[in-house]
């Protein structure tokens, strides 16, 4: 099963049969069969046929709108396959379960800063020039690691816990890149440089994977345990894609080192920097790749958590 990225100006689609037809400026380019499709994104101003909405979601096809400016997400329509309530009221009910909430929680936080930690090692052995502040990084996560492992912590101090170590890995991450990519710290809203913009387009296409990865499994994706419930966000797919942000940062690492990007694929656009079709291009190649090993891991997660919940509400009737 694939993705279908439609990225491209005065691209029309619209439904042919059992396919998708695709149309620039009026002519006819070529179709792609909708048995091969598994969820499609698309960017910018193209024009989506009524029909299309219809038969993407009889097939449980995903859609994903995103931005032609920012790349941010505009829309998503899934179709959710798995009907089963008392998932998502073991869900509910774990949610007021304070003890479990924090025990899931420090898990999600050891094995996000274990992952972070990873890539530093796998960073400093490909770069010995910068073994320094690698190393000074690895260190402050080894000790916040240890804190962690050595008793449960309560919330606050555990989100405290996850900014340090996300300032001590984003320190050393930074130097990864050249002077010239003007990468300093992760900034978000609007990114500034080519890393950032990269960085926040990878996490905006996880986070849609993890939405599809809650639905699939019949859990509540608004719901969370460590993110807070918060109005619009999707608390739990914030949760289940920390621990894969480390590997997103690999390959957007991967992709300046190896040059297949560079600074002439990014534009700035009042301030945001953007990359253009070009850049887009090579990036969701890259991602689609990195991606495919990902969704397995999101529907898993899922579906432990599902198990985790059901648990909850056999063993503590409503």
């Amino acid at each position: 099963m694939y993705t279908l990225y439609l990225d491209r100006k005065n691209l029309a689609v619209k439904l042919d049969g059992g396919a998708l037809a695709l149309y620039e400026n009026g002519e006819r380019r070529g179709t792609v069969p909708l048995h091969l499709l598994e969820r499609v994104v698309v960017k910018g101003g193209v024009e989506v046929e009524s029909q299309v909405f219809g038969v993407l979601s009889e097939r449980k096809i995903a859609l994903l709108f995103l931005s032609g400016r920012t790349s941010q997400i505009k829309a998503m329509s899934f179709n959710p396959s798995h009907n089963d309530i008392n998932r998502r009221l073991g869900q509910l009910r774990a949610y007021f379960d304070a003890d479990s909430r924090l025990e899931m929680a420090q898990g999600l936080v050891i094995a996000k800063i274990h992952n972070q930690r990873q890539l530093l090692q796998e960073a400093m052995a490909a770069r010995a020039d910068l073994r320094r502040p690698l190393f000074a990084s690895i260190e402050t996560l080894d000790t916040i690691l240890r804190k962690l492992a050595a008793s449960p912590v309560a919330i606050e101090p555990l989100r405290g816990y996850e900014g340090s170590a996300s300032a001590a890995y984003f320190s050393a991450y930074s130097t990864l890149y050249p002077p010239s990519l003007e990468f300093g710290k992760r900034v978000r809203r609007p990114p500034t440089d080519p890393v950032n913009a990269c960085l926040s387009l990878g996490y905006t296409l996880l986070h849609f994977e993890a939405v599809n990865g809650c639905l699939l499994t019949g859990l509540e994706p608004l719901l969370g345990f460590y993110h807070e419930p918060a109005f619009g966000r999707e608390s739990l797919a914030c949760d289940l894609i920390e621990p894969v942000r480390p590997r997103l940062d690999k390959i957007v690492w991967e992709l300046f080192r190896e040059r297949e990007l560079d600074q002439s694929h990014f534009t700035l656009d009042k301030g945001r920097c953007v990359l253009n079709k070009n850049g887009r291009r090579r990036f969701f190649a890259r991602y689609e790749h990195f991606a495919v090993p990902v969704r397995r891991w999101l529907r898993l997660q899922g579906h432990k958590l599902a198990k985790t919940y059901l648990q909850t509400v056999w063993d503590k009737p409503l």
